[in-house]
């Protein structure tokens, strides 16, 4: 069709050119022209046409919803190759094969429905169902989540669990429902966070004036200035391009990151400190959530706990694949860390932080000290 329409056109544009001008001249020279702007719209067709398919094989085609079954989208960033797409696919599908007859889940990767901010938008205004994304992201809702990015609130996965699970995480959840948002599962584990650099670091000494990049959220200023590093705002999608360039000495990211982002491989001195223990988290409109009846909501409820077991298992096993590569094949070192000395140059952050009031719950720290015991 778009090849016939780029025809037509050219067609006409030829017949134009021959009215206006009349004489041998101009035809001899618009019947070039014309054939010229034709072969020029064939290929432009071809080519949207070639990247059109190109788009479906890579996100999988999506099966047509049965009769009568509410259409429910979820989406999620990453890209398909990615851990949390595959692992939100699964989810899709297992939900499909319980209720798709009423309930059918299509799932949108790569930020088809929009970046994660836009997203969450959607599940506000009920342009959207259903997305994961990282739980710390959240934060702009609610501030009390800034605590599970501060650098070493927590000393295990499981002590930042047993927080999130208690009666004095509580609050979040409700503030988050107030505001459209409903989560359902936070426990998709991702590994824990580095820092890195183009230079060895061992402890916070090495970090002093360190050109160290952060995304523009406030919680990662405050952790690089405790290390005595210099905080540089870069964008995710410009992280390793600054590392090149030199506009950055290195950062920080989840484990994870670090060599699918080719962080790698102008920075290749990691300290392996762990400092904080991120998680992908499914969340749902609550306007949507609300609707469902509460066997509907326990089928969700369980899919997401199944898959993020999975999720959780393929993405440690993945770091171990990683840090052999890395070590082996990418000349990445492994510095002999101090990580004592890392956590105490973080100590005084969480009194600072309640001081500034910088969470809702204005003595937070204190009261999530009793899970790190």
């Amino acid at each position: 069709m778009k090849k016939q329409l780029a025809l037509g056109m050219a067609l006409l544009l030829g017949i134009s050119s021959l009215t206006a001008c009349g004489g041998g001249t101009a035809a001899t020279t618009a019947a070039p022209a014309a054939a010229a702007e034709t072969k020029a719209a064939e290929t432009k067709a071809e080519a949207a046409e070639t990247k059109a398919e190109e788009t479906k094989a890579e996100a999988g085609e999506t099966k047509a919803a049965p009769a009568g079954a509410k259409v429910v989208k979820f989406g999620n960033s990453g890209a398909v190759t990615e851990p949390a797409p595959q692992s939100c696919q699964e989810f899709c599908d297992i939900i499909n094969e319980k209720i798709g007859d009423r309930y059918y889940f299509e799932f949108y990767p790569a930020e088809q429905l929009g970046n994660e901010a836009t997203m969450l938008e959607n599940l506000q205004v009920g342009l959207q169902e259903g997305m994961m994304c990282a739980l710390d992201t959240l934060a702009s809702y609610e501030a009390d989540l800034n605590i599970l990015s501060m650098a070493f609130a927590f000393n295990s996965f499981d002590s930042m669990v047993a927080y999130l699970k208690s009666d004095v995480a509580k609050p979040i959840w409700e503030s988050l429902d107030a505001q459209g948002l409903h989560v359902v599962n936070f426990e998709y584990q991702k590994n824990p966070r580095i820092f890195f650099a183009n230079r060895e670091l061992k402890s916070p000494a090495d970090m002093v004036g360190m050109k160290y990049r952060i995304p523009n959220l406030p919680i990662f200023e405050k952790n690089a200035k405790a290390m005595g590093a210099t905080p540089v705002v870069v964008a995710w999608s410009e992280y390793p391009f600054a590392l090149m360039q030199g506009v950055v000495d290195g950062g920080e990211c989840s484990k994870d990151s670090y060599r699918s982002a080719g962080l790698y491989e102008s920075a290749k001195f990691v300290a392996d400190v762990d400092y904080a223990y991120p998680v992908e988290q499914i969340c749902f409109s609550e306007q949507f959530w609300t609707s469902l009846s509460p066997e509907d909501q326990k089928v969700i409820e369980d899919a997401a706990a199944v898959v993020a077991a999975h999720h959780s298992a393929r993405t440690l096993d993945k770091w171990e694949e990683d840090k052999k590569w890395l070590i082996e094949e990418g000349g990445v070192t492994f510095c002999d860390i101090d990580r004592q000395a890392f956590i105490d140059a973080a100590a005084p952050l969480g009194e600072e932080l309640q001081k500034e009031g910088f969470f809702t719950t204005p003595n937070l720290y204190d009261l999530t000290r009793q899970f790190n015991k």
